[in-house]
């Protein structure tokens, strides 16, 4: 009898531990570096680079991590939809700070989506690495 409570205590116990592993891999989904390029057109095209952090409720990170990072300030994202919503702050031209709202969906491994400010919009592809 103490075999057969021990044997389902320990598998209980493994049984628990690889649901916790199978929910944190879930909703780390979105951490990372990801690479890509964003613009305003099909010609004009800049490098961007994003450092994301998910928590399971919140997106945080920055995008062009650097001197003059944007930071982002609100993010959000469903894991059963893929869709990612994001606003960050940062410095452009000018020192001015810019407020980005940034709107995109997760899909074969990369974020693709639109953004917007006060000056311009665009769209994004971004690739985790």
């Amino acid at each position: 009898m103490e075999v057969l409570v021990r044997s389902t205590t320990t598998s209980l116990s493994l049984l628990l531990y690889l649901s916790i592993a199978g929910f944190l891999l879930a909703a780390d989904t979105i951490s990372g570096t990801w690479t890509g390029e964003w613009g305003p057109n099909t010609i004009e095209r800049s490098q961007v680079v994003a450092q994301l952090k998910y928590d399971g409720k919140v997106v945080t990170g920055t995008f062009n991590p650097g001197p003059n990072p944007a930071t982002i300030s609100k993010g959000t994202f469903n894991e059963k939809t893929g869709v990612i919503h994001l606003e960050a702050d940062g410095r452009g031209r000018g020192r001015a700070t810019n407020h980005y709202v940034i709107d995109g969906k997760l899909e074969k491994g990369k974020i693709t989506g639109t953004w917007k400010y006060d000056k311009g919009e665009g769209d994004f592809t971004i690739s985790k690495q």
